[in-house]
Formats: structure tokens, sequence, C-alpha cells
């Protein structure tokens, strides 16, 4: 089927209800976010959604791909994977927004990292998804750029590898996959947990995947948000921090994700209403490894951890940008920037607790095992450790 860009303009979809409130001393059924539970990361607000999408004009989608079960058959299955696509804001390939990025640990692959940090600009939506699919997901995203005489845009993938769960080798992520993982996005609350790229990933040797949250900053009159969503799939157990308490030593281990722990990645998202120019954008993306490292990660040899910051603050057309015409554009002074530092660190960490939080147990291929985050024992250690606030709604 023909794909035109232009489906996409202006599309939402389905709203999700916020988790019911859990009962402090008691058992946790279901997942419930962060916040639900009495765990309150770092001193900022956050935004009404506690989302990336409090950043407005930013929508997030996915596509969830699970199927089949038992010995893995390369190309068949089973399937746990699936594709998570971020619109910066909707007319993207035509007003690019600045842009920084920043990579403590790079064994992995984010393609466009390299154009955003010599040019300073993002031109493309961002889609997280497994390693072995980042090329077609390339190759869907370079049909929504527009086809003149000027040069396109780069589109931005961003992978983690799932091979514990998934048939990773079978590339089952499909160009249809990316355009309804576009068409879903939306503002509003972001589905989390064991969904669209996260589908299949491991957090601290639990379930992980997707993540998100937010921070509101009051500054000189003026009120802006810093958003992060990630697709955390990084760490081994015993390094596992909440609220600075070491909960995966407490817990201690389960399951048999061991051997695969050291592989593992981590890609983080940081959306910002700010003026920020692609310089300081650059320094707020490398403020997202503080929030990474309180949550216990040292960026193991082998991990792929990857920083994209952006702001929809300044909008630059692509005509301009690429014809040398002139284009103005806004800037925090320089030495109001630190609550931003410290509102990306924190929603960065919060982000990840969050996907903890909401990913349930999972099995994939060979009848590999991986358990979600025990929340009632996870609680009880907090609480120990006078860690928590009590239970607040949503």
């Amino acid at each position: 089927m023909p794909f035109d860009r232009r489906q996409f303009l202006g599309l939402g979809a389905l709203s999700l209800l916020a988790a019911p409130t859990a009962a402090a001393n008691a058992p946790v059924e279901g997942r419930h976010r962060a916040r639900a539970l009495g765990i309150t990361i770092g001193r900022l607000p956050p935004g009404p959604l506690n989302a990336i999408t409090d950043v407005a004009g930013v929508e997030v989608g996915h596509t969830t791909l699970i199927s089949g079960h038992g010995k893995l058959e390369i190309g068949v299955g089973p399937v746990r994977t699936g594709v998570t696509a971020i619109w910066p804001q909707r007319d993207i390939v035509h007003e690019f927004l600045p842009c920084g990025v920043d990579v403590p640990n790079g064994n992995g692959e984010f393609s466009g990292m390299l154009a955003a940090r010599n040019l300073g600009i993002l031109s493309s939506p961002i889609c997280l998804t497994t390693t072995s699919s980042v090329g077609m997901v390339h190759d869907a995203l370079q049909k929504l750029q527009p086809d003149d005489e000027l040069p396109p845009g780069t589109p931005v993938v961003g992978e983690t590898w799932d091979d514990f769960l998934n048939d990773t080798v079978g590339r089952h992520v499909r160009e249809q996959h990316v355009f309804d993982a576009l068409s879903a996005a939306r503002g509003g609350p972001v589905a989390e947990g064991s969904v669209g790229g996260g589908t299949g990933m491991m957090c601290y040797e639990f379930k992980g995947g997707i993540g998100t949250a937010s921070r509101v900053i009051e500054q000189g009159g003026s009120q802006h948000t810093v958003g992060v969503l990630v697709q955390a799939n990084h760490g081994t157990r015993e390094l596992l921090r909440i609220d600075g308490v070491p909960v995966g030593t407490e817990l201690g281990r389960q399951g048999q994700a061991e051997q695969r722990a050291e592989l593992n990645s981590i890609l983080m998202i940081i959306a910002t209403d700010a003026p920020l120019l692609a310089h300081q954008l650059q320094r707020l993306a490398r403020r997202a490894t503080h929030g990474l490292a309180r949550t216990g990660s040292i960026s193991n040899n082998s991990s792929g951890d990857f920083t994209l910051a952006f702001s929809t603050a300044n909008r630059i057309p692509r005509e301009s940008f690429y014809r040398g015409a002139g284009y103005t554009l806004q800037s925090v002074e320089q030495f109001h920037i630190r609550p931003y530092f410290e509102a990306a660190s924190e929603a960065v960490e919060e982000s990840i607790i969050n996907a903890l939080c909401m990913a349930e147990d999972m099995t994939g291929i060979n009848d590999n095992f991986l358990p979600a985050l025990p929340l009632t024992e996870t609680l009880e250690i907090l609480r120990r450790h006078g860690r928590l606030k009590g239970a607040v709604d949503g």
C-alpha cells in the first residue's frame, strides 16, 4: 500500500486509564507506576501526566508484536518485539527542531545521531525498536521525507537487544508496523512496560521496557516542562537502586537472565518546551547519565546507552536551513539552565523505575522467563528504609 505522510497529521488514539491506588502494607495486585505506589523520585514536581507528552506537541505511539511460544525457530518465533514512535511535532520533516545528543557508552546503534550532533537539528520522528530492525525502520521513516530538490532529513532510529525473549535474528518488524506506531501516536497518557520497542526488553534482570516521566520548572515568571521517555534494557540485578535503596541486592537473584544482562542497553529521549539551543541541549542530554546512574547503572562495557534531547520552542524552517536564509532562535539565559539539568536527571531516573513497575512477567523463546519487579517485596524494602511517602492516585 503506498504511504502518504499527510495521513498522520492531526491523528489521535485511545486514552489509557490511570493506575489505581496501591494500599499501603498490603499485597500489590497488578502493575502501577512508581508514584501510585508511594515512590517519589527527586524534589521537582511532575507534569499533569508525568510523561514526555506533558511537552505540548509531543506524541507517542506503539506497535506491539507478541506471538508464539516454545522453542526458537528463526524467522517464525516466538516473537516479543515492536516499535515505539515519537513525534516531536507533527510537521518535523518541514520544521526542524534544535537537538543535542550524548553517548555514555556506544555499543549499539542510533541512526541519525552523528547528523544530529554535527548539524544540531532533528528532522524526523524518532523510533525505538529491536537491534535487527534498525534498517527496516530507517527505510520506513525515509518515506516521510519530502521528495524535492532539497536534501532529505535523517531518520532517527534507536535499538536495544531483546534476544533473551525474542526471535531477534528473525526480523519480525515490518514497514507497516512502523506506520501503525506513527498513526497510533497521540498526546495524553503513554502506555509503559512491555509495549512497543520495549516489548522484549529486560532491566536489571527484571522485565523492562518503556517508561516515561516529566518535571515542571518555574523560573523568572516562566514555566517550562522537561519530559523523558526511555527504552530500558540495561543493568545487572545487584546494581538496582530505587530512590537510593539497594533494592536489587536485597531482593536477591531469581530468573534466568543473568547470562544476557551484560549485553543490554538503554535509549533515553528528552523533550522540553524550554528555548534551548543545540549546544545547551547537548549539555541537557549529558545529564541523563546522572539519572541513569541513580538507578544503579555503570554503563557496562557492552551497553549501548544513547540520549537525544530536543526543544519544541524553536522551529527551523527546512527551506531556510538548507538555502542559508536567516532564522531567529531564542534561548534560556546560560546561567539559568541549572534547573533543567536537575529536571532531566530526575525524569530519567523516574522513567526507568516506571518501566520496571509497569512491566509484567514474560516468557519468550525457548521458554526463557523474565520476572517482573516484585512490587510487594520492593515496597517492603523501601518502607524499611523510610522511602515511601504514601500512595497517591494515578
